[in-house]
């Protein structure tokens, strides 16, 4: 059975037992900072097992995950990856042991059909309840196997330990080829942890009114189980993979170090495919150093597990980024992976190349760290300037370390990272009525506000009567807020828009009965709408009714910045192909900023084209409309998604005309004629694969092209051309500026000459050499090293030349030696010798050197000091 249907039978056969079946979240969450990457399948769940989210109840999903903690297992057993599916089934505060028991041991002795005299299962050694429901169904007792708290409670030893709050025992299955009861071949397929305590700050197991229900199930360990094979790297899930990593090998690989890099490279290469295709792009910082680190690693491994040395090659990794499109074809990931594979291939090629022209300096770096090691360790002080030096991920020092019997200090790394970190911190100020409010808890303090979908109420209104339920003043809820004072104000209801999906928030204003309120920004808080706000005028208190209003004029500037981004996407994607999918972007008002993937930047002709479709379209003034639909529906209707982000059952499908179709919660113009005016100011690289294109609609657009027009008129009054032939005036004006320059050289050239037989006759003798010192006037550091050069060559034997000049302030040095003088009379010495005496610095070479400073009454003794330290350089040969 190949993985493709096992995800289906998981999730149909939960589906069948009234679970919602809910797509992937997105590997980068949402929402949560705390959290690099979604590393289980309930991740995406918390509100549900918070209590926060009451819409559902039972849920089934495969979850893309990712998990980099102990990266240095990856290969080293059968099944341990970086990145995985999880599939798992979900119960929050509905249905509880009694039926998660059954239906585990359903699918996958009935479903599946796995002998049941090849499976056995562990229960938390005080949870007599789970024992008793897998005796009830037939597991004989013998294969029932009782663990303490470190092994089978969720999270490990919390009775003990802690943390405080929702925990519970688990019960895993284990699968075992031979039959056995923790023989050497078991592989833990799933494990159902049952949420039922609350663990108070005494230690106490308090029971929670809400039992919830958490399972996860490895594919690619299913996989391996249904499949008869022995390591998940025989899966269909690798095969692909492993076979286009076995045809980069080189037939003078050792075969054990070859074996390790196969299934670590076809490992780590899902992962870095499927963050690229979520727009991370490497870097140094956080989830994108995790991605460089992923990529940078796999190259490491081909070049000396694979053999290949300094043949690797960076686009080999091409067929490897296709094995893994294959690997996945039929998953629910496939379409969106296979749109973006040129973006992968690209920012992977990028970041090799980048890569391996380091990598040589960095390796041999590492080697003298450990040749100079006192003992075996390395330290993290040197480990950290591996990795801030040559871009060496501190997991590749770890590896050349372990192969040569080196261990490596961590902590000592972290602790010099995080002094950097600390340096490089800025701290964070917030303006008026601007509030840190993503993790504020208000639906928890506040009571009494609808579902999020019911709260915010602007489509329909921009303005609507509320109750005050909240004031926020930054650092407590408080009861009133008075003139002078800074708010964020949450309502029962609002017409204001918050924050999201690339959209500014709404502006305007908020009346009581008692005083009013400016609002600078709306953003969203725990799926409330918090209103940023400064008292103007009197006070509001909470349970006073307002009236709320939003700024019109600026509503509609915004909306016309977002309807322009929609039609920008589909003019790209016009211009460009399928393959130009948005990346991010943001909407203020008049002002759009739109990422998007691309190869390579736009050429001006094309640019031209993109911003001539759009305003093509708002000439002809299309309908623009917004209708709620199930998600599956949409997505049958052809409306874009953004790849990575997160949907509802129900979402919003923006449409214009007949040509673009995209889900979105934003705000948007009836028709596109309101936009007015389109114009792209800039267009420019932000990462490998992705660019970025600027923009101006509407008034704003307008008035920039008037000022280009005035400016254009302007220069062709200037030139004394008329406007169309402003571009053949400025080509006619370079050129005789070019020739004037052409010109101006020749003739310093010539005067220098001249001036350097004057130089040469005045100058003196100095230990049997010639020397020509003096200052000029008025030349600049260029001029000075053209006399200063031209005097070296007229001098008729060895010597040397030291000229100094003041011109507007700038006083410049130059010190020139004949060849063979230079060895003896080092020009880079002395000239840094002298500088400090005209208030300067500088060096060179030993025939020739410069420097400047800013005290021109030094200049005396600094031809002076020349004299001397020329004549003591040649009394020592």
């Amino acid at each position: 059975m190949q993985s493709t249907e096992l995800r289906d039978r998981f999730l149909s056969f939960f589906e069948a037992r009234g679970h919602r079946r809910v797509p992937s979240d997105s590997l980068i969450p949402s929402g949560d900072p705390t959290v690099l990457f979604t590393s289980a399948g309930m991740n995406q769940f918390k509100d549900c097992f918070l209590g926060k989210r009451t819409d559902l109840s039972r849920a089934a999903s495969c979850q893309k995950c990712l998990r980099t903690g102990d990266l240095e297992q990856v290969s080293r057993t059968p099944s341990h990856h970086s990145f995985f599916e999880m599939l798992g089934n979900f119960s929050f505060g509905d249905y509880f042991k009694a039926e998660a028991i059954p239906w585990a041991w359903e699918f996958l002795t009935r479903e599946l059909r796995l002998p049941a005299s090849k499976l056995w299962v562990s229960v938390y050694e005080e949870d007599d309840e789970a024992r008793h429901l897998w005796l009830t169904l037939g597991v004989p007792d013998d294969r029932i196997r009782a663990f303490g708290q470190a092994e089978n409670f969720w999270p490990a030893n919390a009775p003990a330990d802690g943390p405080n709050g929702p925990c519970g025992p688990c019960s895993e299955l284990y699968f075992d080829r031979d039959g056995k009861v923790q023989g050497p071949n078991s592989v833990e397929v799933w494990n159902l942890v049952f949420t039922q305590y609350d663990r108070q700050p005494d230690g106490r197991l308090a029971p929670l009114p809400r039992k919830s229900i958490d399972t996860g199930m490895g594919l690619e360990r299913l996989a391996r189980v249904v499949q008869g094979v022995p390591t998940d790297y025989e899966t269909d899930l690798f095969a692909p993979i492993m076979g286009a990593v076995r045809r980069l090998r080189s037939p003078k690989a050792d075969a054990a170090a070859a074996a390790f890099a196969e299934r670590a490279i076809a490992d780590h290469a899902r992962a870095f495919v499927f963050l690229l295709a979520e727009g991370l792009v490497p870097s140094n910082e956080s989830r994108g150093y995790v991605l460089r680190m992923l990529i940078r690693r796999t190259y490491r491994l081909a070049r000396v597990g694979l053999g290949l040395g300094r043949d690797v090659r960076p686009e080999a990794w091409s067929g490897l980024i296709t094995a893994v499109l294959d690997a996945m074809h039929g998953s629910p990931y496939s379409e969106a992976l296979r749109s973006r594979r040129q973006v992968i291939q690209r920012a992977v090629q990028q970041e090799l190349e980048q890569f391996s022209a380091t990598l040589e300096i960095g390796t041999a770096r590492l080697e003298e760290v450990m040749q100079a090691a006192k003992g075996r360790t390395i330290a993290g002080e040197e480990a950290f300037k591996l990795y801030d030096t040559y871009g060496f991920p501190l997991e590749l020092t770890v590896d050349v370390a372990q192969e040569r019997g080196f261990t490596v200090d961590r902590a000592g790394f972290e602790a010099a990272l995080a002094v950097q970190q600390e340096r490089s911190r800025s701290a964070s100020q917030f303006g008026e009525g601007v509030f840190v409010t993503e993790a504020l808890e208000v639906r928890t303090t506040v009571p009494g506000l609808p579902p999020k979908d019911a709260h915010f109420i602007g489509y329909e209104s921009l303005q609507a009567d509320a109750l005050v339920k909240g004031l926020w003043d930054g650092t407590a809820w408080v009861a009133k807020a008075a003139a002078g004072q800074s708010v964020g104000i949450v309502l029962d209801r609002s017409p204001f828009y918050g924050e999201a999906g690339g959209q500014i928030g709404d502006a305007g204003r908020i009346e009581g009965p008692k005083g009013f309120a400016e609002v600078a920004q709306t953003t969203w808080a725990d799926e409330v709408l918090v209103h940023h706000a400064a008292i103007r005028q009197g006070s509001l208190s909470v349970q006073e009714t307002v009236r709320a209003s939003v700024d019109p004029e600026r509503r509609l500037r915004i909306a016309r910045s977002h309807t322009a981004a929609h039609m920008l996407h589909w003019a790209l994607r016009k211009v460009l192909g399928p393959e130009a999918v948005q990346a991010g972007s943001y909407v203020e008002a008049e002002r759009v900023r739109f990422d998007f993937s691309s190869l390579s930047g736009l050429r001006e002709e094309q640019r031209h084209e993109v911003e001539a479709l759009v305003n093509s379209r708002v000439r002809l003034a299309d309908a623009v409309r917004a209708d709620q639909m199930r998600l599956e529906e949409a997505k049958r209707a052809g409306a874009l998604a953004l790849f990575g982000e997160k949907y509802g059952g129900t979402v919003r499908v923006v449409t214009i005309g007949d040509y673009s179709k995209e889900l979105c919660g934003g705000t948007h113009l009836a028709h596109t004629g309101f936009v007015g005016t389109f114009l792209i100011t800039g267009e420019s690289s932000i990462a490998a694969g992705t660019r970025r294109i600027e923009a101006l609609v509407g008034e704003s657009a307008a008035r920039r092209q008037q000022e280009s027009v005035r400016l254009l008129h302007d220069v062709a009054r200037r030139l004394g051309r008329p406007a169309g032939e402003v571009v053949t005036g400025l080509e006619e004006l370079l050129e005789q500026l070019k020739r004037a320059e052409r010109d101006r050289k020749s003739l310093q050239a010539e005067l220098a000459k001249v001036e350097a037989k004057r130089l040469v006759a005045e100058g003196e003798t100095i230990g049997g050499v010639t020397m020509v010192r003096a200052a000029v006037k008025h030349l600049d550091r260029e001029a000075l090293a053209v006399l200063a050069d031209a005097v070296k060559r007229s001098l008729p034997a060895d010597g040397v030349v030291c000229l100094a000049s003041e011109d507007g302030g700038a006083v410049s040095l130059v010190l020139a030696a004949t060849p063979g003088l230079a060895k003896r009379v080092h020009a880079g010495n002395l000239l840094k010798a002298i500088a400090p005496l005209i208030g300067g610095s500088g060096g060179g070479r030993p025939d020739f050197a410069q420097g400047g400073g800013k005290d021109a009454a030094g200049i005396q003794k600094a031809l002076q000091r020349a004299r001397e330290l020329v004549g003591e350089a040649l009394e020592k040969r």
